[in-house]
């Protein structure tokens, strides 16, 4: 099958949006890491009765996300540095006095990178070096995964702070921007260093997406047996050709027009609307189901999206580990 090309309107298929009303919990002061012993017990999840009943509220918040059509101006507070559950020497950037407040934050910005610590084991955390605040507003953008700007194989965690607060939305979230890392890190998608050392090159860009017989990621091509691979392979064939002709529409108006008709038309086949964004989204959504949600026993194609995840028993091991955690760090 001919590789995938996304579109400027889709470059960006690391970000997760927010949209207001799901419930709010006001967040603890500071969260302490898990110790490993108690945070990989298998007992964890029956042993807490309430953790099924936290899980559907998380999810229950996830569906009222959605991609918004509201283009903002994001930016960046601070940049840590990252060594393992640590995060160190921060670097501030010039803000306007009303952004002040929260680029000063400290006992917030901490509290989140603990959280996402607490939540993920550290030996699916070893290829993330930065961890930045970012802004764009409330109810916009929550959070992000991107490659770093020295090293590709490395990647950087995005949290807003404006919309922190949230913990079911952040923990979606953290989870979904997971997903993303999962299924692009350096393993499964090699990265093109031609592509990143020229990211304004389209006919670098061009050629490397020409050259590459699966899925194009944007970041390089993924291995042929990699998760995001086998997912787009399976799942996209039959309403591809719709999708890239949509995703290559300029003009934003028209774009989400037509790609919120997209998804009216093939609702079934995804876990969410965000979801129907770009296959990089979709699998990243369907991760985030397939963690957080009972194994589904329909057979919607969005169904088979959250199976499809069952069959690696890698990671059926890692969702376990992950909601073992969770139970254990969600603020009562």
């Amino acid at each position: 099958m001919a590789a995938l090309l996304f579109s400027t309107l889709a470059c960006r298929a690391v970000t997760r949006m927010i949209i207001p009303d799901a419930p709010t919990v006001p967040p603890p002061p500071t969260f302490t890491p898990i110790p490993p012993s108690t945070a990989t017990s298998t007992a964890t999840i029956e042993a807490n009765a309430s953790c099924p009943l936290l899980l559907e509220d998380i999810v229950d918040a996830a569906t009222s996300f959605g991609s918004s059509e509201e283009a903002r101006d994001e930016r960046y507070l601070v940049t840590y540095s990252v060594a393992g559950d640590t995060i160190h020497d921060p670097q501030y950037e010039t803000v306007p006095a009303d952004l002040k407040d929260e680029q000063d934050d400290l006992t917030t910005q901490k509290s989140i990178w603990n959280y996402f610590t607490s939540i993920i084991p550290a030996e699916q955390r070893d290829l993330i070096a930065e961890y930045s605040i970012i802004t764009d507003g409330k109810d916009n953008i929550l959070a992000a995964v991107s490659q770093t700007y020295d090293d590709p194989s490395r990647w950087a965690l995005e949290v807003d702070i404006a919309d922190s607060d949230n913990y079911y939305s952040l923990t979606f979230t953290l989870i979904h921007e997971f997903g993303h890392l999962l299924t692009l890190n350096a393993s499964q998608v090699p990265p093109s260093i031609d592509v990143f050392n020229n990211p304004d090159d389209d006919v670098i860009y061009q050629n490397a997406v020409t050259s590459c017989s699966d899925y194009f990621s944007g970041e390089g091509c993924s291995n042929p047996d990699s998760y995001i691979n086998a997912f787009y392979e399976r799942f996209w064939p039959e309403i591809l050709e719709e999708w890239q002709q949509i995703d290559s529409i300029e003009d934003e108006d028209i774009y989400y027009e037509k790609l919120n008709k997209f998804y009216d038309e093939y609702e079934d086949q995804f876990v969410t609307d965000y979801a129907v964004t770009n296959p990089a989204e979709d699998i990243a959504e369907s991760w985030s189901f397939f963690v957080l949600s009972p194994k589904p026993e329909g057979n919607t194609i969005a169904n088979e999206k959250v199976l499809f995840f069952y069959e690696y028993p890698e990671l059926v091991d890692l969702r376990q580990k992950i909601l073992n955690r969770l139970c254990i760090a969600f603020p009562q």
